[in-house]
């Protein structure tokens, strides 16, 4: 146990996270200049969004079983570099299939990111600051999308490949900057020993993590459906400039992240679980009829996206907090952590594919009744939440 927080090395690592996240912003900002360039329908892009999940959707537990015989430290690394290379190669596409080859190039790395980002990064911090900084972590996702959202247009300049190019800089660079500036002693923790059958048998009997990762996928199958399209929403159905939506879009979006830093003092304050989720899922309902229904002004659809995303930042954020404390090692964490991500990139990936389907069955103002029923199913949850927990 650390007797002092490592806070460069945590800075480092969630900024690991955030760059892992730039990659699901681009392409919400690029998604008109993609399909002006290459030809794309809304459904098809969808799947060149979703595909950065595509690997997490199969394989998100087993992958956490597969890193945990590695160093935590070189998976990160390797996440990077392969982000890198499937930007640089996604800026090279000259169609849908070579891009969205890219973007499951990047999401292989996206999950090796995520999965031991946090292992690493509980090794790094006291248990007096374990809470707040995975509060901070949690935050990776709208701050690293919100980011590429605000700046995607300005970077661009009218070709979404120079986007892609300047991703794979990144990714590279901070690869480079963690292989540097690796602390000495991390050699004793940064590799674990492997899990166990007794280990997945702990996490499932345990209950409460596979109903929390069931939650995630509620979760981000509406936040990356809003986020991916909301964009496109704005300019499609308000009449915005692309440089206009993706400034309110990247406010929506960083609303989240504020959302998702205030879990880790919420719950330290004592607020119950079940209670975020019950509040989480009702939002979602009210805000989806507020943002999408024919009759709302864009002042209140902007204003009910932002609320949206803020308050359901609660859920990730509580649930990413919450479980450190619910497994007694690494081990067990790590393949909880994989079945998160497992379960986010179900959501992912369906997320886009499912609004892109219902707006062209239903047309936007129909999307309200798909926030609706996604938040039935996250208040039957919150119940269950509420005995299981208790």
């Amino acid at each position: 146990m650390r007797d002092t927080t490592n806070w460069l090395q945590s800075v480092l690592i969630i900024a690991a996270g955030i760059i892992g996240a730039f990659q699901i912003g681009k392409v919400a900002i690029a998604i008109p200049l993609l399909r002006d360039d290459l030809g794309l329908s809304l459904f098809a892009v969808s799947w060149v969004a979703g595909a950065y999940a595509a690997l997490g959707v199969v394989g998100g537990m087993a992958a956490g079983f597969v890193f945990s015989y590695f160093a935590l430290r070189h998976v990160i690394i390797f996440g990077l570099l392969m982000i890198s290379g499937g930007s640089f190669l996604g800026a090279m596409s000259a169609d849908a299939t070579i891009l969205i080859v890219s973007r499951v190039i990047e999401g292989i790395g996206f999950l090796g990111v995520v999965i031991a980002c946090p292992t690493l990064l509980r090794s790094m911090v006291t248990p007096r600051t374990q809470q707040v900084v995975f509060a901070f972590w949690a935050a990776y996702m709208p701050v690293g999308a919100a980011t590429m959202i605000l700046m995607g247009p300005m970077l661009m300049q009218g070709d979404w490949r120079w986007l892609w190019t300047l991703n794979g800089i990144v990714a590279a660079t901070h690869a480079v900057l963690l292989f540097v500036l690796r602390p000495k002693e991390e050699v004793a923790v940064s590799r674990r020993a492997s899990p166990t059958i007794g280990d997945i048998s702990a996490v499932f009997k345990a209950g409460t993590p596979v109903l929390l990762a069931f939650t995630f996928t509620l979760y981000t199958i509406q936040y990356f459906a809003l986020t991916t399209f909301l964009p496109t929403f704005l300019i499609d159905q308000m009449g915005l400039s692309l440089e206009v939506a993706g400034t309110v879009s990247a406010l929506a979006v960083i609303a989240n992240a504020v959302g998702n830093i205030s879990a880790g003092f919420i719950l330290r304050m004592g607020a119950p679980l079940w209670g975020i989720f019950a509040v989480v899922f009702t939002t979602i309902g009210v805000c989806g009829v507020a943002i999408f229904h024919a009759s709302s002004p864009m002042e209140l659809a902007v204003a009910a996206a932002g609320l949206c995303l803020g308050l359901a930042a609660l859920m990730p954020s509580s649930i990413l907090v919450t479980m450190p404390r619910l497994l007694s090692s690494n081990q067990q964490l790590a393949l909880a952590l994989g079945m998160v991500q497992q379960a986010s990139s179900i959501g992912q990936l369906g997320g886009p594919a499912i609004l892109a389907f219902w707006i062209e069955w239903q047309g936007w103002n129909g999307v309200s009744y798909l926030f609706i029923l996604i938040a039935l199913c996250g208040l039957t949850i919150a119940m269950l939440a509420k005995k299981m927990l208790r």
